[in-house]
């Protein structure tokens, strides 16, 4: 829990760092901006694994519940501040509306932290011990045909995060998409045959991931049009969200086939 509280501290210290930085537009303010960004978002990254990790363990049903209100604060920090921060300020022209919502984030986020922590101990839950095990989970799918797709859809991702940093006209952006699109077909139909063929995914949950994979690489190109910065990387990264929520079903499944062959 240790190495979550202080990655939780970070990912506050940086957003705020962030919201201070708002009003002023130098080159210089633009870097530390840039580089606070993506340092939050890897804070993010890495305390929504610390909370996937509580959520699989089905013991600690509250500690489920804390968990993804928790995930929720921070992705409304996030929306806030490092995607419409620089419209709230030049709309209210203030910095005290953003420093008092992102006052009541903390103190909401710190008071769920408090609670799942107690509900952690009082269960001797060892956290960094499970971590492991998660990633010996991902472990398990390695040589399937669903890593195999998804590792291509993540390249993809990754070409989509090079045009939004290097694409300067917005139709460059859109044939960038439009090829990632064209290009993630084969790669999305080999996931969709593995989801139906698991018998642990619907087919209305299948299609539903599937179109929003469609969905938010086109937000995208919308989000840009009117939003040109960095924010766009969030929008492109829901586009595999709903795909892995339900790989991790699967995971699951191949974990527990596999875990007796495994020294834990």
């Amino acid at each position: 829990m240790k190495i979550m509280m202080r990655l939780h501290i970070v990912y506050y210290f940086c957003l705020l760092l962030f919201i201070l930085t708002i009003p002023h537009q130098s080159t210089d303010a633009n870097i530390f901006k840039l580089v606070l960004f993506l340092i939050t978002i890897g804070m993010f990254i890495f305390l929504c694994t610390f909370y996937i990790v509580l959520s699989f363990n089905k013991k600690i049903r509250a500690g489920r519940k804390y968990s993804n209100i928790n995930v929720g604060i921070m992705c409304c920090g996030i929306i806030l501040f490092l995607t419409l921060g620089h419209v709230i300020y030049t709309k209210w022209n203030t910095m005290l509306l953003p420093i008092s919502i992102f006052i009541i984030l903390f103190v909401a986020s710190n008071i769920l932290n408090y609670k799942i922590k107690k509900i952690v101990e009082e269960h001797q839950f060892d956290l960094m011990k499970e971590v492991k095990l998660f990633y010996k989970m991902g472990q398990a799918l390695d040589g399937t045909p669903i890593n195999n797709a998804i590792s291509r859809l993540d390249y993809m991702f990754y070409a989509f995060c090079i045009a939004v940093f290097i694409a300067e006209d917005i139709l460059i952006f859109v044939g960038v998409v439009g090829i990632i699109l064209i290009l993630s077909t084969k790669y999305l139909q080999a996931l969709k045959a593995e989801f139906l063929k698991s018998g642990l995914i619907s087919a209305k949950e299948t299609n539903l991931s599937l179109g929003s994979y469609y969905f938010f690489y086109l937000l995208s190109i919308v989000w840009t049009t009117f939003i040109p910065n960095l924010s766009t990387l969030l929008v492109g990264a829901l586009s595999l969200l709903g795909i892995k929520i339900y790989i991790r079903r699967i995971a699951e499944k191949v974990y527990e086939e596999k875990m007796v062959d495994w020294e834990i």
